[in-house]
């Protein structure tokens, strides 16, 4: 059996979650094509991937007082050509539920990601939804994260309290 994950393009995903239990999405400003996504992007080689979460969750959000609750899972997927450079339709995505325990800096913002340089290479526009709305507005290959998500935030609920 082939070692696991196979040697891929690798990603991070950010489930972050705020103390209303909502989830912190975006869209790409000027490309509505893009959907509605949570932050994510790839990890870089050599990178632990609780460390490429935080960072691809600060790059695309400005958000950096979030704090990892647990990792949900991984998923191999195979990308459409064309929607994602040459050689990386392989893909491994490591999703990791993320919480903030005070009360988001906004309810809606928006944030230029500029990752290692100072050029900003997208805008986003960034939101507080309800788990239910995040549901129907998210890609599949991040929705499918939202079952694990609840029951987190469920047991994030039960320690808290006990």
């Amino acid at each position: 059996m082939p070692s696991w994950p196979p040697s891929c393009y690798q990603r991070a995903t950010a489930m972050v979650t705020d103390p209303l239990h909502r989830l912190l999405v975006l869209d790409h400003v000027g490309e509505p094509k893009a959907g509605t996504q949570v932050p994510a992007g790839g990890i870089k080689p050599g990178e632990d991937h609780e460390v490429a979460v935080l960072r691809e969750l600060a790059e695309e959000s400005g958000v950096t007082t979030a704090r990892i609750v647990r990792k949900l899972g991984e998923v191999w997927r195979m990308a459409q050509p064309g929607n994602v450079p040459p050689g990386l339709e392989e893909q491994v995505h490591h999703t990791f539920h993320l919480h903030l325990d005070e009360a988001p800096p906004a309810e809606a913002w928006e944030w230029d990601e500029c990752s290692d340089g100072d050029v900003p290479l997208h805008r986003f526009a960034l939101r507080w939804v309800d788990l239910d709305e995040a549901a129907s507005a998210l890609f599949p290959i991040q929705a499918l994260w939202l079952a694990p998500l609840r029951d987190s935030l469920r047991q994030l609920s039960r320690t808290r309290s006990g």
